[in-house]
């Protein structure tokens, strides 16, 4: 009656989906009715419904005889296709690991992620992060929401500082509240060196998830294509691959929009500290934020690279009072 070939696919045997099929048609049914209805031995049955219940596929009532009824099937098998589609996904993220370790001890690579598929929302900001991490020459953002842009501001900002290229792409049509969006990123991007482009089209899409339209954005690190799917501020679904060619092609489609204005934002926080510190040596800390009107993170990742870079010295008094000062001084 029904077309259920395709759960040999999730491992299932020709009598389960027998069972199966059954209770879809008659909704319930005892192991004694079932048995006699399919020729089925009493053994069998109880046994293969015990594996039905443990799938979720179908449930049971208290007492006797127990009743086993059917759950919703586009429920029950959605929430199977999903753990399916998890445990391959699994499985394809440890044989990546297992390649890279493999070369790693071969002394051929480092870790290199070629593929993610996340709903858990911190795992998959962790991959961005770790591919914003390794960016060499651009990043590329279509509109985002908000609060998934302040959550990838401190990475930004070190790329920043590497000397990547960041540029993002947005348009009102992709918020709601898109006359107001220009204003919040170029305040929470105001550190960072940054190109702003506004179009006249969308530049987000819209995707089909769980039965619901949502937008899907674009962080494009190199090429390393990472999509991101949401509604307004909430950001739920991220996606990533390795894959120049769809980079290109998204660079491409960017690149074609037409554009409303374009501002780049062009603070050089290093030359201004690299001034004060010439300008006055043996400046404190507290004084370089004040004249730089950088947050403390941001400043002290900044004097770690300058030191690191052997362009200034870091000289740690202590005082008779509070705690040891720290000054900074050009090395000449």
């Amino acid at each position: 009656m029904y077309n259920l070939g395709f759960l040999q696919e999730f491992g299932y045997s020709e009598i389960q989906i027998k069972l199966y099929e059954y209770l879809l048609k008659n909704r319930f049914g005892s192991i004694e009715n079932i048995r006699r209805d399919l020729n089925y031995s009493y053994a069998q049955v109880r046994d293969n419904l015990k594996y039905l219940e443990r799938e979720k596929l179908i449930t049971s009532s208290e007492g006797k005889p127990k009743n086993y009824f059917r759950i919703n099937p586009k429920i029950a098998l959605t929430e199977k296709l999903k753990k399916t589609t998890d445990k391959i996904l699994n499985k394809i993220e440890n044989l990546e690991e297992d390649i890279v370790a493999e070369e790693s001890n071969q002394g051929i690579c480092v870790r290199n992620i070629t593929f993610y598929h996340h709903s858990d929302i911190t795992i998959g900001l962790e991959y961005i992060f770790e591919i914003i991490e390794k960016a060499e020459k651009q990043i590329i953002l279509s509109s985002l929401p908000p609060l998934l842009l302040k959550k990838l501001e401190r990475a930004l900002y070190r790329a920043f500082l590497k000397g990547i290229k960041v540029t993002i792409y947005f348009s009102k049509l992709d918020f709601d509240s898109g006359d107001t969006y220009f204003g919040y990123i170029t305040d929470l991007l105001k550190n960072i060196g940054a190109e702003i482009v506004e179009t006249s089209e969308k530049t987000c899409r819209f995707v089909r998830f769980n039965d619901l339209i949502v937008n899907e954005g674009i962080i494009l690190v190199d090429y390393y294509f990472n999509s991101v799917l949401f509604l307004d501020d909430d950001y739920f679904h991220f996606n990533g691959f390795y894959m120049p060619n769809m980079a290109e092609s998204v660079i491409n489609m960017l690149e074609a929009k037409t554009v409303i204005k374009s501002v780049e934002i062009n603070p050089n926080p290093i030359q201004n500290i690299l001034d004060l510190i010439k300008n006055k040596p043996k400046i404190k800390t507290r004084e370089l934020g004040i004249q730089t009107k950088l947050t403390g993170s941001m400043l002290r990742e900044i004097l770690d690279y300058l030191i690191k870079e052997k362009l200034i010295k870091e000289q740690i008094i202590q005082g008779e009072i509070g705690r040891p000062k720290r000054v900074y001084s050009i090395i000449e």
